[in-house]
């Protein structure tokens, strides 16, 4: 019976605020709760108020940060790392690129089976290579 108690309150408590909660004997003399009345017996209607749990604060994170003596310099340093990290990562799929189209004699233009001319293939090894130039400095 004591379980039966906890589990009710807590079906109870978990429903939304504006749920309409009924409860009513069933056949077996069980007591029963549900959103909705039974259809063809009566109901009591329970007057329930759940507030609903507490939001977690976004601003916690960021006073973390503070109290450990982050500050602006801090940031800067580590987005600083983390751009040098993707300028590595940029450079390394550039030269990558740029081997790929000078060791392959044929290339598939993007998007299509076609194959490049040569024309295309020099536009594309020269673009290759400015990309190399920007991210590889």
């Amino acid at each position: 019976m004591k379980h039966r108690w906890w589990l009710c309150t807590f079906i109870l408590l978990s429903l939304p605020a504006w749920a309409e909660v009924y409860t009513w004997k069933d056949a077996t003399g069980r007591t029963v709760y549900s959103d909705q009345p039974p259809p063809g017996q009566k109901a009591n209607q329970l007057n329930i108020k759940v507030t609903p749990p507490p939001k977690a604060e976004a601003s916690a994170p960021a006073a973390k940060a503070v109290d450990k003596g982050n500050d602006k310099a801090d940031l800067a340093r580590q987005a600083e790392d983390l751009n040098r990290k993707i300028r590595a990562e940029n450079c390394l799929r550039a030269k990558s690129n740029l081997s790929s189209l000078q060791l392959n004699g044929r290339i598939r233009l993007p998007g299509s089976n076609a194959l490049a001319s040569d024309a295309q293939r020099n536009d594309m090894i020269r673009q290759s290579e400015q990309d190399v130039a920007t991210w590889c400095k």
